[in-house]
């Protein structure tokens, strides 16, 4: 809880954009509007948002497969692009879900101040259990509650975007680092879940075509690696991947899933 309280300059009213100030078990804002820090450490700045479609379950399975080490490579190349365009100041990862990439990729946020942030409430929940020192909000990415020109870096992982207010919050010279999939991405996925997807090929053009239009593209990396699955981690993968919302996972034949592909663009840029 404390280092929220700390961090009150970071935030701004979800309702009204106003100044936040520190009380004892909130953030206030200049209008009167009063955010409860949770005892389990993070803020909750859309008290009213209804639950969404993923729950404990979900962030469950995907902290266990991001812990197996399938996206190591990334979280190696995020470090280092934040070293080289970001290195120093506060850090937002924007539809930070369970926390477990920022946890990973700055495992020490007493060297600058680390906000994960998610609409989702379960996800964020999940992901200030156990303390730590990083900043964890429920919040929503039209409205981020964050003041303007406070953010050196926005990390943006397997995530949607909202553009204008990440360029609102950064800092002059911040950098954005986004994360989308290739077209290869969990491949095995898609061609297991076929008949049941409403498209069985992906294509990340338009993404791409739309950060290089809002921001000056700094420079793109590409990962692509295929990693063999234990039948705990297949079903972890189902569990956790968006592409099988909606599906019965009975009707999946898990047993076939004995690898996977991890296709991904890292995108660093900066506001033109």
């Amino acid at each position: 809880m404390q280092p929220i309280l700390n961090s009150a300059a970071l935030f701004r009213c979800s309702l009204c954009r106003g100044r936040m100030t520190a009380g004892e078990t909130s953030l206030r804002c200049d209008a009167g509007h009063d955010f409860a820090l949770s005892k389990k450490g993070y803020v909750d700045f859309c008290p009213a948002a209804r639950a969404g479609a993923y729950d404990d379950d979900l962030f469950d399975s995907r902290s266990r497969f991001i812990a197996g080490g399938f996206y190591e490579e990334l979280i190696e190349r995020l470090r280092t692009l934040l070293d080289r365009y970001a290195p120093a100041g506060p850090v937002l990862d924007a539809g930070c879900g369970e926390g477990s990439f920022l946890k990973a990729i700055l495992p020490d946020p007493s060297a600058r101040a680390c906000l994960g942030l998610d609409l989702s409430r379960p996800g964020v929940q999940r992901a200030a259990r156990g303390g730590g020192g990083w900043l964890w909000a429920v919040g929503d990415l039209s409205r981020l509650p964050l003041a303007e020109g406070s953010m050196a870096a926005i990390l943006n992982i397997l995530s949607p975007a909202n553009y204008p207010e990440f360029r609102r919050v950064l800092l002059p010279g911040g950098a954005v680092l986004k994360v989308v999939p290739g077209e290869r991405y969990l491949q095995e996925v898609r061609a297991l879940a076929r008949d049941r997807l409403r498209r069985e090929t992906y294509s990340n053009e338009r993404v791409l075509q739309l950060f290089k239009e809002k921001f000056e593209l700094l420079e793109t990396e590409e990962i692509c690696s295929t990693y063999p699955l234990t039948p705990s981690q297949a079903a972890d993968l189902i569990a956790m991947t968006p592409l099988t919302q909606g599906i019965e996972k009975e009707q999946l034949d898990l047993a076939a899933l004995t690898k996977v592909t991890i296709h991904l663009h890292i995108l660093a840029g900066r506001p033109r």
